[in-house]
């Protein structure tokens, strides 16, 4: 009887609290249709403030919820309360399901319109072209290395690089929970995906007929419409397409990670927490990679990342893409980007944003 009691005098504070936070969330999503009106300018968002509120959160979280719950719980309200200021349109690499669409859900919450695209290329063209606001394109696997057609579309097309996103990848393979087909059936799957499930699908379907398509969640559409289709995917496009997950976490690699960028046409300030993106062709002479990476050195700048692409102007020149932390509007980044212009055939910046929270 005490119990009850106990338990009773429990819910009714939190039904308290419950009716506080309501009208707290109320509260804040008339501020922020406040802040709207008041915005000098039409920019619907804000990587560096939303920064600075998760890093603020950050300090002032005392548990029992952990960081990342927090960051959850505060992602769906900034999105909710940012949506009654403006819509915010976002492109990603589709069709539904595909780990791009929870890339984009962890950077703007659901409270957004989502506009799916077949390609990477298209994302571009739609935030190009205004269609979209901002895209979301994988860069970066922790295994696999970097997606060369993003690296060849930020050159291409000069948008910035306006935020990252670093998601743990963990594949499934799934399909209809039905017997195979003794010889026939096909695993489709990305690229990339293949390359990351190697070991697992080389021990546990060996001579099994492997199909690259464009996305994960394309495959497991392939595999909704055929019981001799097996697909590799995250457990959002199983849910989407109702297949059941056979076996899970079949990645060779448990550290799995693939990183993401936000592309937009707006230039994030400085948070104190930031990185800035680079990309340096370098003249076809002895030496040349040599000088441009000795002022990272000599101004004490950590180079976070470096890959190269062809440059497709000259014969045998390459684009080199580098990460380094710090803000291009630092002392020290700037002076870096002033001894590359000295030292190299061209330099652009790709974009300063803030650091991906982890």
């Amino acid at each position: 009887m005490a119990k009850e009691k106990d338990l009773s005098s429990i819910r009714e504070k939190i039904d308290f609290l419950d009716e506080k936070i309501l009208s707290l969330l109320n509260e804040r999503a008339d501020l922020a249709i406040n802040a709207g009106k008041a915005k000098e300018d039409s920019i619907k968002y804000r990587p560096d403030r939303e920064a600075s509120i998760h890093n603020k959160l950050k300090d002032l979280n005392k548990g029992p919820l952990n960081d990342e719950q927090v960051f959850s719980i505060y992602n769906e309200i900034i999105s909710s309360c940012r949506s009654k200021e403006s819509d915010l349109k976002i492109a990603y690499l589709g069709p539904e399901g595909t780990y791009s669409e929870s890339a984009l859900e962890d950077k703007f919450g659901k409270s957004v319109i989502k506009n799916p695209e077949p390609t990477i290329k298209s994302v571009f063209e739609d935030v190009q072209n205004k269609v979209c606001d901002f895209g979301i394109v994988p860069i970066e696997n922790s295994t696999e290395g970097s997606i060369n057609l993003t690296l060849d579309c930020l050159i291409e097309f000069g948008l910035t690089i306006c935020g990252e996103i670093e998601m743990s990848i963990h594949h499934n393979l799934i399909g209809y929970n039905k017997p195979l087909p003794k010889e026939g059936f096909e695993i489709h799957a990305h690229e990339q995906t293949l390359a990351q499930c190697k070991g697992w699908l080389d021990s546990y379907c060996p001579g099994v007929k492997l199909i690259p398509v464009s996305s994960n969640s394309q495959a497991a559409l392939n595999a909704s419409k055929s019981e001799g289709v097996l697909a590799i995917a995250g457990s959002k496009a199983a849910d989407k397409y109702g297949l059941d997950i056979l076996d899970n976490n079949i990645e060779d690699h448990s550290s799995n990670t693939t990183r993401f960028i936000t592309i937009g046409n707006i230039e994030p300030v400085s948070t104190g927490n930031d990185k800035t993106s680079l990309v340096i062709t370098t003249k076809n002479e002895e030496g040349a990679l040599y000088s441009v990476l000795l002022p990272f050195k000599n101004l004490s700048l950590n180079l976070t990342h470096i890959t190269y692409r062809p440059s497709k102007k000259d014969k045998w020149q390459y684009s080199f893409f580098l990460d380094l932390e710090g803000h291009k509007n630092d002392k020290s980044v700037k002076e870096l980007l002033t001894q590359l212009n000295k030292l190299s055939v061209g330099v652009q910046v790709l974009g300063s944003y803030p650091k991906a929270i982890n």
